[in-house]
């Protein structure tokens, strides 16, 4: 009895110790090359006062960007755009790894009241003179904003993506496809217990363009007018040339 009592008092600081979690990247920075096909980023860290009720999410989270979702519609035999809506600061990449399936760690109103998951950040920007989509369509768009990224897998969910290891120890692998977009990411680790974030750490990465696509990329952005004058000059050069190639007898 007496050991038992001993066992408890030793463990029970432990128990009473505040939630905390510690997280970093193993690389602060991607380059983005001619032969770029990819990569993968290791996100480990550490949590202090961890018990067996709590989950770790890791999200990380590329640039922002404004999306605008039009509806295609026949019309007179002509397919065109049409009731477009109109979606205010998206990521433009979105990985979400978790040790467990996210609707088993928090329901949705949790998830979205923390900003977690992205379509907990799919909001429509609506303008009060044209007609809301009711909540059956919105959820259409969010759908197709949805497949878009996932085609390029740019949008991806890894259920079970985070191990967890001995002493509080966890490692996550996030996956960056070819098109990865080129900015600042944040990664966003958050300790779960009983259906709430109790703790959380973000660390930055940047992702840029290095070598020749660095050089293309400066110059498309820094002088954009001289930048598609000498595109239209490129086409118009290589179709002279073909027409001296192949237009001889």
């Amino acid at each position: 009895m007496m050991m038992l009592a001993l066992a408890l008092l030793v463990q029970q600081p432990m128990v009473n110790e505040a939630p905390g979690i510690m997280a970093a990247l193993t690389q602060e920075t991607v380059e983005i090359r001619e032969n770029f096909a990819g990569t993968s980023l290791v996100l480990y860290g550490a949590t202090r006062g961890l018990t067996l009720r709590d989950e770790i999410v890791v999200v990380l989270r590329g640039p922002d960007q404004d999306l605008r979702v039009m509806r295609k519609r026949r019309s007179f035999g002509i397919w065109v755009n049409t009731a477009p809506v109109d979606f205010p600061t998206v990521p433009s990449y979105y990985a979400m790894a978790s040790s467990l399936p996210i609707d088993v760690i928090a329901s949705p109103e949790s998830l979205t009241r923390n900003g977690i998951g992205l379509e907990s950040l799919l909001h429509p920007q609506t303008s009060p003179d044209e007609d809301d989509p009711d909540e059956t369509e919105l959820e259409n768009y969010r759908a197709a904003v949805l497949r878009a990224g996932g085609r390029d897998a740019l949008y991806a969910e890894t259920p079970g993506g985070v191990d967890v290891l001995d002493g509080g120890l966890f490692r996550a692998v996030l996956k960056m496809p070819p098109r990865t977009p080129v900015g600042n990411y944040t990664a966003e680790v958050y300790l779960f217990r009983d259906g709430r974030p109790v703790a959380s750490r973000t660390t930055s990465l940047r992702v840029e363009k290095a070598g020749f696509e660095r050089l293309v990329y400066e110059f498309a952005h820094d002088a954009p007018m001289i930048y598609g004058l000498f595109c239209v000059a490129l086409a118009m050069l290589a179709g002279y040339l073909a027409a001296l190639i192949f237009g001889r007898d």
